[in-house]
């Protein structure tokens, strides 16, 4: 658990190490994501999303998708289900892409809650349950 002001590098902490076991291991472009991060902001996902972008050596190394509410949910389904590396969202969309089948545990091998004492405090404490409860359900027995 890490704590610390807004701009310090929280977000890259995460997103680095997990990028840099990922490539190293040559766990991209499997069916499914590798990796999901629950963020409670639309704000906050799309932070994320463009940190993991970032440390792409190429366009082509890895995809990242952010889902959040407030837009349409087709165009996130049709990508998430051609492949996605990384899987970013609210947790309001990813319990919809969740409960809609959309989302593949198969390769899932993290799960990581940014801001997770800020998703408490607004009241989504149901819903992390819920998509940990699928992860657990569906998912590697390891994860």
């Amino acid at each position: 658990m890490v704590r610390d002001l807004t701009g310090s590098g929280k977000t890259l902490a995460f997103c680095l190490p997990m990028v840099e076991y990922f490539r190293k291991n040559r766990m991209f472009k499997q069916s499914g994501p590798v990796a999901m991060i629950l963020a409670p902001t639309r704000e906050l996902s799309l932070q994320i999303a463009k940190e993991l972008t970032a440390l792409k050596h190429n366009d082509r190394e890895y995809s990242v998708l952010a889902v959040y509410g407030g837009t349409p949910i087709d165009q996130q389904t049709h990508e998430l289900r051609r492949g996605v590396d990384f899987f970013v969202g609210t947790t309001g969309r990813v319990k919809d892409h969740i409960e809609r089948g959309n989302f593949n545990f198969a390769n899932l091998k993290t799960a990581v809650l940014d801001e997770a004492d800020t998703m408490l405090n607004l009241g989504f404490k149901e819903d992390v349950e819920k998509i940990m409860g699928a992860i657990k359900g569906h998912g590697p027995p390891d994860l």
